[in-house]
């Protein structure tokens, strides 16, 4: 865990360094050696695209691709490969470095299904057709783009994307069950403490919740204080839920 982001939500947040230190103590990281070249051609691919681009979000967010970190990728790598789950579901794939990386390790189980919502920003204004969480960071498409472009056409047949809130279609979603289901998308405390029930209502037994930005709300506390699962950090902002 980058000791200098650590540092900077501290500084942020004063009360929130001793929910941090207890989280980095209890924390284990889920290394994935095998998977690191394919991650930093998906990280060079999305670097490329927004090297130059400068602009604002309609929340005065300057723009980002709000790519996840490279520890939490290859723990996602780690989780397909190991559980070889039927089908996973996650929220929110903005530029896809995620997708990619989960799409990647089903195809060389050879086995698998994702699917993912998202209701991406896109850094043309004209493109955005809703309103956006106030809260919501300066995560963009970047022009020319879609939700997801850093999945490559070979690795699609085993994908659906969903473009809608998560709010609104979640429920049906998750109606086939889930072997692991991610938390990615809108990191409010009533968001995600309704995407956590709701993913934890349909995981399989044996199923694993991924859930990141714990470190937005309280949401994730309030959620394992509710159903009390074996869990286990990842780092101060991410955790994972085990259902038995």
């Amino acid at each position: 865990m980058p000791l200098i982001s650590l540092a900077r939500k501290v500084i942020r947040r004063p009360r929130y360094a001793a929910t941090a230190l207890f989280r980095t103590a209890l924390s284990r990281p889920y290394p994935a050696p095998e998977a690191r070249e394919f991650i930093a051609d998906r990280m060079r691919a999305v670097d490329e695209a927004f090297n130059g681009l400068t602009g604002a979000t309609a929340n005065g967010k300057a723009f980002g691709h709000g790519g996840v970190r490279v520890p939490h990728a290859e723990l996602l790598w780690r989780l397909v490969r190991d559980m070889k789950p039927d089908r996973v579901v996650e929220t929110g794939v903005c530029n896809g470095v995620s997708s990619a990386v989960i799409l990647e390790a089903m195809a060389r189980n050879g086995h698998g299904e994702l699917v993912s919502i998202d209701l991406p920003e896109f850094a043309e204004p004209e493109r955005n057709t809703v309103t956006f969480w106030e809260g919501k960071g300066g995560a963009v498409v970047p022009p020319g783009r879609s939700s997801g472009w850093l999945v490559p056409d070979d690795r699609r047949d085993r994908w659906r994307l969903v473009l809608a809130r998560a709010q609104d279609v979640l429920a049906d979603e998750l109606m086939a069950g889930a072997d692991i289901f991610i938390h990615d998308s809108e990191h409010s405390h009533a968001n995600q403490l309704f995407e956590f029930r709701a993913g934890w209502k349909a995981l399989r037994p044996g199923g694993v919740l991924v859930a990141t930005d714990i470190n937005w709300s309280t949401a994730f506390d309030d959620f394992c204080r509710e159903v009390n699962p074996r869990r286990q950090f990842v780092d101060h902002s991410c955790a994972l839920a085990f259902k038995p």
